[in-house]
């Protein structure tokens, strides 16, 4: 097969790589690709969101599949386009990435299907003040609340907030001044909940849905999830407070739900779903849907994933998934390495010393934010590497990632250093006799 893979992040290389070990792959492109993605397949300089010369692309190469890695192409409507050319597309349509590209379609669709959520209202410039007064009401009741855009804003548009002043300000922000453009002419603002965050992402054909193992992001800047929100400062899986109790509770009260809503709604849905969740006091609530795979999870679920990726994707689009996806007994954390000002203005052009060889066993590097000149590897983003360590568990594989770390070098580098530290010290005070998903 011939397959095209649109995107130019951790999430698209950790994508290619995995293809690229089916045995029904014969030529594989991705566009833009970044500098370590050229390593492993051709490189199209084509933009994510030109549809038009995607298209032109796919038909000049008579491409077999198109697998799309980020949310904007989606919400842009490129499965549409090109499947109305009669081109293959594993990604959501236009009206089912609302799921993601609409925080209000999402909770209201959540609320509709009895998914369960946040408390939340809906607000734009014609009740400010019905705003700023919920937001009030929220933080005396809970001291804290939650204010998230509704558009796309590519984890810049939640904001947890824990005071008047500050709740104020971020509404005026988004909603009359248009910090973030169209994307906050309307905003959500939710009931916060504490307790334990994952990431569950699931493949489905709209009537069948297979779960990957669940995983955990960490979005703050800074040690210790304090600092500004980010893409995604690193991951790890599968997680030790997951156990087959929640994994059910997940089957029937999310995905199950999600499915039936869908059909009820007559939106057809072949791709990846992505369900941001919270655990609180045993119980299981949905903060937000993705209609693709997780930047940084994708990094730490795929080297785990035994079942081969596109033969599960060929499957899904005939509408035939069935069992259950097959996963290596081990763990995999990821450690992303940034640029000098990110999440805000950062430096490029820095060059990057690489260790000359890594053992797949122990540990992957995947591209993010990275341009190859010369054979030279530069810094071309914010978030620049992901460096994952695989281990016989948690904490074999912290110390696989952080240890190679130390063979990496680029002026302004900056990363975590408590990645998967949770994960760690609940295990450690937990009975080594629970389960574990």
């Amino acid at each position: 097969m011939k397959i095209l893979v649109i995107g130019s992040g951790g999430r698209e290389h950790s994508l290619v790589w995995k293809l690229k070990k089916s045995p029904l792959v014969k030529e594989i492109y991705c566009a833009p690709g970044n500098g370590g993605i050229s390593e492993i397949c051709e490189i199209v300089n084509i933009s994510s969101e030109n549809l038009t010369a995607i298209l032109n692309f796919c038909q000049d190469k008579k491409i077999d599949l198109v697998v799309v890695g980020p949310e904007m192409p989606l919400s842009l409507g490129i499965t549409d386009l090109l499947e109305e050319k009669k081109i293959k597309v594993f990604g959501p349509n236009k009206k089912a990435s609302l799921l993601e590209a609409s925080k209000i379609f999402a909770k209201e669709f959540m609320e509709k299907y009895g998914i369960p959520t946040a408390d939340f209202e809906v607000f734009n410039k014609e009740n400010i003040d019905k705003a700023k007064d919920y937001a009030l009401f929220l933080l005396k009741k809970d001291n804290f609340c939650v204010i998230k855009a509704d558009g796309l804003c590519f984890g810049k548009g939640s904001f947890v907030i824990d005071n008047k002043e500050t709740a104020f300000k971020v509404i005026e922000d988004l909603v009359r001044k248009e910090t973030l453009g169209k994307a906050g002419e309307k905003i959500v603002i939710e009931r916060y909940l504490s307790g334990y965050e994952a990431s569950l992402i699931g493949i489905t054909d709209s009537e069948n849905l297979l779960i990957f193992l669940p995983s955990q992001d960490h979005k703050r800047l800074l040690d210790n999830d304090e600092g500004p929100n980010t893409g995604g400062m690193g991951a790890y899986s599968p997680l030790p407070f997951f156990t087959q109790d929640l994994l059910e509770k997940s089957r029937e009260r999310i995905f199950k739900r999600l499915l039936f809503g869908l059909k009820e709604e007559k939106i057809e849905y072949c791709g990846i779903i992505y369900a941001g969740v919270m655990i609180s006091n045993g119980e299981i609530f949905v903060l937000e849907f993705n209609v693709r795979f997780g930047d940084p999870e994708t990094q730490v679920i795929l080297p785990l994933l035994k079942s081969d990726l596109l033969e599960n994707i060929l499957l899904a689009k005939d509408k035939k998934l069935k069992g259950e996806l097959e996963f290596y007994n081990k763990s995999c954390l990821c450690v992303v390495l940034a640029s000098k000002g990110y999440p805000y203005q950062y430096e490029k052009g820095k060059k990057i010393e690489l260790p000359k060889e890594v053992d797949e066993n122990k540990n992957i590097i995947f591209h993010s934010g990275t341009e190859k000149r010369n054979n030279e590897f530069y810094t071309s983003g914010g978030r620049v590497l992901s460096v994952c360590g695989i281990g016989r568990d948690l904490k074999e594989a912290k110390d696989n990632a952080y240890s190679l770390i130390e063979d990496i070098y680029f002026e302004g580098m900056y990363f975590r250093r408590d990645i998967g530290k949770k994960g760690i010290e609940y295990y450690e005070k937990k009975d080594k006799t629970f389960s574990i998903i």
